[in-house]
């Protein structure tokens, strides 16, 4: 049996994947030509650090007064195993990888998304091409 709500099991997946969204943009500051965010202009890459950055303080605090403290145990595998103390008990809790991966780029398209969209950099066409309101990317086809 659980002893944390919805709410404050939504916050503590964000307390795991946010530090990690912010260690994933601060490599990819230096080399964003090669990463998924290569439109980014280079000063909105600190706009996502500085909201993320918020975002994770924010959510610090909630878990901190509804009396949760989730520490990483270390173990490896295919999972990330944390356990949590939720008012004076102890719960163990793991994520799969791949869903963690996927709650990541849920959460770093949904900053994106706030991001001043006419700052984009201009990226030249990549072969996408409109057929009756259907987009055919070509790179994903394969030539014999």
């Amino acid at each position: 049996m659980s002893r944390t709500t919805a709410s404050e099991n939504d916050d503590i997946t964000q307390y795991i994947i946010l530090p990690m969204i912010l260690d994933m943009i601060d490599k990819w500051m230096s080399w964003s030509e090669f990463t998924p965010l290569k439109h980014l202009h280079p000063e909105q890459f600190q706009e996502l650090l500085d909201m993320i950055t918020i975002d994770h303080v924010e959510v610090k605090q909630r878990l901190k007064t509804a009396d949760i403290k989730v520490v990483k145990a270390w173990k490896p595998g295919a999972t990330l195993d944390y356990k949590i103390f939720v008012r004076r008990y102890e719960e163990n809790l793991s994520y799969w990888k791949g869903h963690i991966k996927s709650e990541i780029s849920i959460a770093l398209g949904k900053y994106v998304a706030r991001l001043d969209k006419s700052k984009f950099k201009k990226l030249p066409d990549a072969g996408i091409e409109e057929k009756n309101n259907v987009f055919v990317d070509r790179k994903l086809f394969v030539n014999f």
